[in-house]
Parts: structure tokens; C-alpha cells; sequence
């Protein structure tokens, strides 16, 4: 089939006109891709554009191997098409993390080289880029490993984008242990793209979190919605230094909104319970929030179902509803065998 055709099959399928599925990706809208890509592949198994978008859903949800075989057949139909180069390359890098010891080096190799292909048919592919940092710091020397090449692909990216470029100096800071540079790199990259939705998220986590300047955070937020409501982080933030200002009759209609702008992202929700359970405080909205969460399917780097259940449990049990609290933390155990709701039902028992 064209691909012009099939161009034409994405934008029908998808109610949201404006967002290509390489935007959707970017922006984190995973059940979105799925929504389109699920039935291309079921009409048009072989179209590499078909493959490249069910290889990033298998990823996504954890299933490498088949998200390798979907990204192969992507390249093998298409071969100077980046964006499958990366996918392929992704899936390697995924393969190699769960493989065996004997299997590790053959697939890390292969992992550089396509990253590599990858830059050779696009030089400016940033999340290439990042990639290939990690393998630099991560691969010992005999696979490649070499932390000075890894410096010089940082300075790469701050010559294309200095935003992405300070990004990268964090991720070098972070290899060195000089967690104390990520304020000053996280404003850097402010400054640099005052207009740049992520760098303006960054800086509002760091502030929410360690920094502890929850105004400023809130402040950072609101600048994030404004440049782009449709994305969680923003939201998710905001929600958070709202908590921790004592905000409570700005924070349900915050919530409202996040899930006015993303309704099929309920992250925020889950932060809001969790920022309340930290505290012991406003117990009855945490409840109500972790309930919402489960009212729907999480992305899926998003928290689990099982933790929200742990979560729940642990606020109904400082509720006082121990049986309550036991009921929840057992489904939890259900949902996910490792969850540390096993450790709170031995507590309690």
C-alpha cells in the first residue's frame, strides 16, 4: 500500500487531527499510538509504517521481542527511514537489558551500529544522540564503551538544541556523581528555551522535589499549561506543589482540568493521592483520587494498578478500615506478586 494512503488511514483513525503519531509518541500519549496503530497492522501487516508504530506499542508495553521482530521487518521494508532505525535500535537496547550474559555483548554491539545507521541517515536525531551517550558510559571498554566520545556526542546535541544540550550536560553531571549541578543545568536550559514546555517541566519537578521551592514550582507549572495543556507532566506538577502549598481550593479544579485536557491520563490523580498519603493529611481526597485512578487503564509507564491498590490500602488503613486496607493490599499481591503490599499485609496479620 502507498504511504500516502496509509497517511490518509492515520489521520482517519485518529480523532486527534493535529498529532502525528511520531508527536503522540514524543509526548508520552501511548494508548493513543495503540488506538491507531493496532488496527493499521490488523488491515496492513507489512507497511513499514505499520510495523514501526507496533513496534513502539510492543515496547511499550514490555513485550521487546515482538517489538524487535516488528521493528526488523520495519527496516528490511524500509531501510533509510530513521525513525525505524531508532525503533530497531530501542528494541536491541531492550532485548540486551533482559538477555543473557553470552548474548549481552553481540546485542549491545548491535545496538551502536544502528544507532549509528540511524545518525548517518539523520545527523541531527537527538534521542539517537542520548542513546548512544548511555551506551558510551554504560558499554565497558572491549564493546565499545568510551566516556570521551560521550562527552563529544553532549557537545553535538548543545550546538543542534541547547535546551536538549543542557539536558545531556545532566545526564553527564548524573555518570559523574555531581548530583549538585542539576539545579544550575535544569535553569540553563530554562533560560536557553524559556518557550520549551519540557525544560520548563524539569525545572518545576526539581522544584517540587528536592529543590523545595513549591512556589516557584506551582509557577513553573503554569508556565508548562500554557505552552502546552495536552501533555500529563505539567498537570502532574502543578497538582503536586499545590499540595505542598496547602492549596486545597485550587487543587479539584486543577485536577479538573488535567483531566479536561488529557482524559485518558489520570497521572495526576495518582500524585495527588500519593502527595496527600506522604503527609497524612486530607486522607478522605486521597482515597477519592486513588479510586479515580483505578477508573481507568494506566499508561503504561505510568503507575501500575497494583500500586494504586497498595497506595489505597495504606490510606484506608491509617483510615482506620483495616479490613478494608487488607482487601486492597491483597489485590495488589493479586496484580503484581512483587508488590510491597506483601510486606503490609505480614505487618498486619
Amino acid at each position: 500500500m502507498g504511504k500516502r494512503c496509509l497517511a490518509g488511514l492515520v489521520c482517519a483513525a485518529w480523532v486527534y487531527a493535529a498529532e502525528t503519531p511520531a508527536t503522540l509518541m514524543d509526548h508520552g500519549h501511548h494508548k493513543r499510538v495503540r488506538a491507531i496503530a493496532e488496527p493499521l497492522y490488523q488491515q496492513h501487516p507489512n507497511d513499514p509504517e505499520a510495523l514501526w508504530m507496533m513496534a513502539f506499542v510492543k515496547m511499550s508495553w514490555g513485550d521487546h521481542k515482538a517489538a524487535l521482530e516488528l521493528a526488523e521487518k520495519a527496516v528490511a521494508a524500509d531501510p533509510k527511514n530513521p525513525r525505524y532505525r531508532l525503533v530497531l535500535a530501542e528494541a536491541v537496547g531492550e532485548e540486551a537489558q533482559k538477555a543473557s550474559v553470552l548474548r549481552q555483548p553481540g546485542l549491545g554491539r548491535r545496538f551502536k551500529k544502528e544507532l549509528e545507521a540511524t545518525l548517518a541517515l539523520d545527523p541531527k536525531n537527538i534521542e539517537a544522540m542520548k542513546d548512544l551517550i548511555a551506551y558510551y558510559f554504560e558499554a565497558p571498554g572491549i564493546m565499545g564503551g568510551d566516556k570521551t566520545k560521550g562527552r563529544a556526542v553532549a557537545e553535538q546535541i548543545m550546538r543542534i538544541d541547547p535546551v536538549e544540550g543542557y539536558l545531556a550536560q545532566l545526564t553527564l553531571a548524573r555518570y559523574d556523581k555531581q548530583d549538585n549541578r542539576t539545579e544550575e543545568l535544569l535553569r540553563k536550559g530554562v533560560e536557553a528555551g524559556p518557550a520549551d514546555y519540557g525544560a520548563q517541566v524539569r525545572l518545576a519537578n526539581f522544584c517540587t522535589g528536592p529543590g523545595k521551592k513549591y512556589a516557584e514550582g506551582e509557577e513553573r507549572a503554569r508556565t508548562a499549561l500554557r505552552i502546552d495543556p495536552t501533555r500529563t507532566g505539567g498537570h502532574t506538577v502543578l497538582v503536586v506543589a499545590l499540595i505542598a502549598q496547602d492549596k486545597w481550593a485550587e487543587l479539584d479544579g486543577a485536577l479538573a482540568e488535567a483531566e479536561k485536557d488529557v482524559p485518558d491520563d489520570l497521572s495526576p490523580y495518582f500524585r495527588a493521592g500519593l502527595s496527600c498519603l506522604a503527609r497524612s493529611i486530607e486522607l478522605a481526597r486521597a482515597e477519592r483520587y486513588f479510586r479515580k485512578y483505578l477508573t481507568q487503564e494506566p499508561e503504561p509507564f505510568a503507575p501500575k494498578w497494583a500500586a494504586a491498590h497498595w497506595r489505597l490500602g495504606q490510606v484506608l488503613e491509617k483510615e482506620g478500615r483495616k479490613a478494608d486496607a487488607i482487601a486492597e493490599w491483597q489485590t495488589a499481591v493479586k496484580l503484581n506478586p512483587e508488590s510491597p503490599a506483601k510486606q503490609d499485609l505480614k505487618r498486619v496479620k
